[in-house]
């Protein structure tokens, strides 16, 4: 319905240059290593054992850390893949962790779009060591925390902070999404509608709509163009017309896809590096490694016909802005001296 407030703006957007693909690769794409930096890095790390005797590896090289950060650091990697930074600050009043996994929205099958997102939602509802639905939600929540979870292109992203006495509590339960989810059929219609309901709010989001453009104007045989947040149509009504289940749909995705050995974690509190490891290495050595599960992708989303196009979107505000966006090859190996942000500078 169109009210008095709805206003007409112009976008412009101006598509040059390749796509970076800073997170999946095609084969014999991988990036060269930064200057200095050593292919075999994880030669530097020595085996120890936690307090309680269980294995796990110990970064003994240098983490490079700000004269201003008087914090403790320790990188460790467990016997199953997972790379873990635990940090002690002493005057934290709250915890946190967050867990990434490589592995997003670009992964999706065509003929089920939003599968990552609608298993990011399903992953909440509940484990075999903490089966009631609400049981992680209302920990956090009765220890004055707060939790949310988000899922990109290349990587889906879950994380919490919490009181320092309740980390432990909560890191358990967080670890119980990688180790045994219920992923319940009692909960695939909620969660499919809450998915929906999402997408629906996302509908009056500037900043989504000009991305989803973004996506809708790449090359269309490539996974970059496809919808990635998921609805009703492409989720429950797609499965229907498919033939199959949902929940078998999504139990496939999250066993094809979800490996230690694409994840990272990152954890943080008051405790001691020592104690933060030992929690680490306890709960999370449980997630099965299945190897490098990351999909590799059909070269760049952006081929000659999707480039220098000028695109003028309507927008829902009284706001003008003009984009222009540069699109840039593979940068990763220039990490370390971010010409970007030296472009950008310069673009004022």
């Amino acid at each position: 319905m169109e009210h008095s407030t709805y206003f007409k703006a112009l976008f412009v957007c101006v598509l040059l240059g390749l796509y970076n693909l800073y997170a999946y690769s095609s084969p014999g794409s991988q990036p060269a290593a930064p200057h200095g930096a050593s292919h075999d890095w994880q030669t530097q790390f020595v085996s120890r054992l936690t307090s309680s005797n269980k294995p796990f590896y110990e970064f003994s090289g240098v983490l490079e850390q700000s004269p201003g950060d008087k914090r403790q650091h320790k990188l460790i990697k467990l016997p199953n893949g997972i790379v873990a930074l635990c940090t002690q600050d002493a005057d934290a009043t709250e915890a946190a962790a967050a867990l990434s996994v490589n592995v997003g929205s670009l992964a999706e099958s065509s003929d089920l779009l939003g599968m990552a997102h609608f298993l990011e939602h399903m992953l909440f509802m509940g484990s075999g060591k903490y089966p009631d639905e609400n049981n992680y939600t209302k920990y956090i929540a009765n220890n004055m925390g707060t939790y949310n979870a988000y899922t990109a292109d290349f990587e889906t992203t879950y994380f919490f902070s919490v009181a320092n006495p309740a980390f432990e509590g909560a890191l358990d339960r967080l670890s119980r999404f990688f180790i045994d989810p219920l992923l319940n059929p009692s909960s695939i219609d909620r969660e499919v509608h809450a998915v929906d309901s999402e997408y629906k709010g996302n509908l009056q989001t500037e900043g989504w709509r000009i991305n989803e453009l973004g996506h809708h104007l790449s090359n269309p045989s490539h996974p970059y163009s496809q919808f990635s947040i998921g609805n009703l149509e492409t989720l429950q009504d797609a499965a229907k017309l498919l033939g199959v289940g949902l929940h078998e749909k999504v139990v496939q995705f999250y066993q094809q896809y979800y490996s230690a050995d694409i994840m990272k974690l990152a954890v943080a509190g008051n405790h001691s590096v020592a104690q933060l490891a030992d929690w680490v290495v306890e709960k999370f050595s449980e997630v099965p490694s299945q190897g490098n599960t990351k999909p590799e992708l059909p070269g760049h989303p952006l081929g000659s016909a999707q480039l220098g196009q000028v695109v003028h979107m309507q927008s829902l505000a009284n706001i003008n802005i003009l984009l222009v966006e540069f699109a840039l090859p593979d940068i990763r190996s220039l990490y370390q001296q971010d010409p970007t942000l030296y472009l950008a500078k310069l673009a004022g």
